[in-house]
């Protein structure tokens, strides 16, 4: 019939709707996939890092205790008195008392040096000296070791005595001494009573020879 109009369909509008509702559901589900993508890589790649850096200090630590361990022992074997060593410092104490013009006895060659009455490594060992020993006029503890394993602070390894005249009384005494893992040579030339003074030797061929044969190998 004329002047009427049939009714136009709603489905459409709403179909169109859903389109497009549909399409920015999957572009948003879309850029927020690749967000996290990205976040997780970023995660992944710093966890790879920080692996990475600590498996570096962890090798670090490793080599420098590693060095420092080999570093101890090697101090540890160089600073060990032995029989080769005695047997060196006898050679060279045959040597250096011809150089000097004197006499020496040592318990390097299994003698008991005599200095003044005082009978050597027995009175280090049955502890006559204790007490009676001073280094630079300061009371000084030292303990007999031919062998370098006590734990004293003063370990004698050797002891020496000569002559320095012919007529018997002008001894001199050498103490050859592990002091804290260190090379010392003391010596005495006095006595007041039973107490010994000691000082460092000056003779820098004695404390040298000494010094190369205590760190070598």
């Amino acid at each position: 019939m004329r002047g009427k109009h049939m009714p136009r369909s709603s489905k459409w509008p709403v179909f169109v709707l859903i389109i497009i509702v549909v399409i920015l559901a999957m572009i948003i589900y879309g850029a927020s996939s690749r967000n996290q993508a990205i976040k997780n890589q970023k995660t992944v790649s710093h966890q790879s890092n920080l692996s990475s850096t600590r498996s570096s200090s962890i090798k670090s630590s490793s080599s420098n205790s590693s060095n420092q361990s080999t570093s101890s022992s090697d101090v540890a074997v160089k600073s060990t008195w032995n029989a080769t060593k005695n047997k060196q410092l006898s050679a060279f104490m045959s040597q250096w008392q011809t150089e000097m013009n004197q006499t020496y006895t040592g318990t390097y060659d299994n003698q008991k040096p005599d200095y003044y009455g005082i009978s050597f490594p027995t009175a280090l060992e049955n502890g006559r000296l204790s007490g009676h020993i001073k280094f630079d006029n300061q009371n000084t503890t030292i303990e007999w070791s031919p062998n370098g394993s006590s734990n004293s602070k003063n370990q004698v390894l050797a002891v020496a005595v000569g002559q320095t005249s012919s007529d018997g009384y002008n001894k001199i005494l050498y103490l050859f001494i592990s002091q804290e893992s260190q090379p010392k040579v003391y010596v005495s030339q006095t006595t007041n009573g039973e107490d010994l003074y000691f000082t460092e030797t000056k003779n820098t061929a004695l404390e040298n020879g000494f010094s190369q044969i205590y760190t070598g190998n």
